[in-house]
């Protein structure tokens, strides 16, 4: 019963590894996808003071 008792419990901290690497996934697909959003905001910005910097040259 011994054998059992010790394949559960390695079966148990095996789930719990894959509970973290999952909830770790997330949290890094959330920090991409912030990431993605300032970048996508500075694009912006960027555009949008090379487009007053092209009127006034013109």
């Amino acid at each position: 019963m011994e054998i059992v008792a010790q394949l559960e419990e390695r079966f148990d901290k095996l789930m719990n590894k894959i509970r973290e690497l999952k909830e770790e996934n997330q949290r890094l697909r959330e920090e991409v996808e912030a990431e993605r959003d300032t970048r996508r905001d500075i694009e912006s910005r960027i555009d949008t003071l090379l487009e007053k910097i092209q009127k006034e040259l013109e």
